[in-house]
């Protein structure tokens, strides 16, 4: 008997936790997933314009400095050459 009074007394004290709780109108509901979905799309622009940026680096690096070996992984990570293409 003690065993299985285990799961049922777990399943009414999670129930009493959920009813404690309000219930999330439509309109809460609503706001979330705007703001969620507003925030993905700030996030990900984000790092769209910081992939641009960083590639649009990177290419003008390759066209001055044809014979470096750099991968982009290394110029994204940080990993620039000594050697740089701006004149002086």
């Amino acid at each position: 008997m003690g065993i299985a009074a285990a799961p049922l007394r777990l399943f009414a004290f999670i129930n009493r936790r959920r009813a404690i709780r309000p219930r999330r109108s439509l309109q809460d509901w609503i706001a979330l997933t705007i703001a969620r979905g507003l925030s993905f799309a700030v996030v990900g622009s984000l790092v769209y314009v910081t992939y641009v940026v960083e590639m649009t680096g990177f290419e003008d690096f390759r066209k001055c400095n044809k014979s470096s070996t750099i991968t982009r992984l290394e110029w994204v990570l940080g990993f620039r050459p000594v050697e740089d293409c701006r004149r002086l």
